[in-house]
């Protein structure tokens, strides 16, 4: 697929055909992931495929402390300070999911990636040069999922302390993100509509 066509085509995807994903597109996708600039070019990145479901329930329940948010109420408490309309409506359908993604994509990726110091100890920006790294390979992995037809979405835990108990990863190392990965249920994602022109600024903002 060309670049463009795989940029214009990549999408937030919570829900899942009941379709295994192919080995080898797996491993297309992670290759891609380890072509991205890494800080110091070392690419200290590291993924972790849940195969197991039993493993993956302890991952989703122990660890990520995600929930389906399905109660009237608490949806409409969790976008209360939403002021844009799609952000809200965008949230109204992926609370729902949070938790039933990441339990029935055909697979979840975590990508771990080391860090010099702990999260507490960066104090200025250029302590997070390793983290803003793993995301130029995250996005690779997106945009290769979506050149083999693959969606799903990036999940930042809240908390990965038990997570990295439960997944054996080591102290030096933290969790970027879980990504649930799989062929796509039929769903529709509003993007809000942005201008480029508006985006760029010349000299000055």
């Amino acid at each position: 697929m060309d670049y463009y066509d795989a940029v214009e085509k990549r999408r937030t995807v919570r829900e899942f055909q009941p379709k295994p994903v192919e080995e080898e597109k797996l491993l297309r996708i992670l290759a891609a992931g380890l072509k991205a600039p890494s800080h110091n070019h070392l690419r200290e990145w590291e993924f972790i495929l849940v195969k197991d479901f039993e493993q993956r329930r302890k991952v989703v329940e122990l660890g990520a402390k995600s929930k389906d948010v399905n109660e009237r109420r608490e949806l409409k408490e969790a976008t209360r300070d939403m002021k844009d309309s799609v952000q809200r409506e965008m949230y109204l359908k992926a609370l729902p999911v949070q938790k039933s993604m990441l339990l029935s994509s055909a697979e979840l990726l975590i990508v771990c990636f080391r860090m010099i110091k702990t999260l507490k100890q960066c104090n200025k920006l250029y302590d997070l040069n390793s983290f803003a790294s793993v995301w130029a390979c995250i996005e690779n992995i997106l945009l290769a999922m979506a050149a083999e037809g693959l969606y799903g979405v990036t999940y930042a835990p809240r908390e990965t302390e038990s997570l990295k108990r439960v997944l054996g990863i080591p102290s030096d190392y933290e969790i970027a993100a879980m990504i649930p990965i799989g062929y796509p249920a039929e769903y529709k994602v509003t993007q809000k509509a942005v201008s480029l022109q508006q985006k760029i600024h010349y000299n000055e903002w």
